[in-house]
């Protein structure tokens, strides 16, 4: 008769340790509210004197910067996860207006061919991505 109850104690005591999953998205909630979100509230503010509409907005898996400028939307720079071998890994899908059509781009904070871990992506790398996205909307070029 012990073996149910051994049987049933484990399932419980498996049940109640986190999976990988859970972690990972635990730790990338931790990166959206440490991380992404004062990145973007930051661009969001600065924004805000040049007269633009910017508006953060936090989804349960991702965090979305949205600039209007009229009636325009020229850019929306949305943090989100992907799943790769070692963890997961934070990039942004960019949407952004160049002349009358949209473009789409991903941007994975990392230079060509290497890879970065969530602890590597800084509010720095962030806001520099936006920055050479925002670019395009504006032709300006680099400085």
């Amino acid at each position: 008769m012990s073996d149910w109850r051994q049987e049933l104690g484990s399932i419980i005591q498996g049940r109640t340790r986190a999976t990988r999953a859970e972690i990972e998205n635990a730790q990338f909630e931790v990166f959206l509210s440490k991380v992404a979100l004062p990145a973007l509230r930051s661009i969001a503010e600065e924004l805000a004197k040049h007269n633009r509409e910017a508006v953060v907005r936090e989804a349960p898996a991702s965090a979305i910067l949205t600039v209007r400028n009229g009636i325009n939307e020229e850019i929306r720079f949305q943090l989100m996860k992907r799943y790769a071998p070692g963890g997961i890994v934070p990039y942004a899908e960019i949407r952004l207006l160049k002349g009358q059509r949209t473009v789409k781009y991903d941007s994975n904070f990392a230079p060509e061919g290497q890879s970065l871990t969530i602890d590597d992506v800084t509010q720095e790398k962030i806001i520099a991505s936006f920055l050479e996205h925002f670019r395009m909307v504006l032709d300006t070029g680099p400085e």
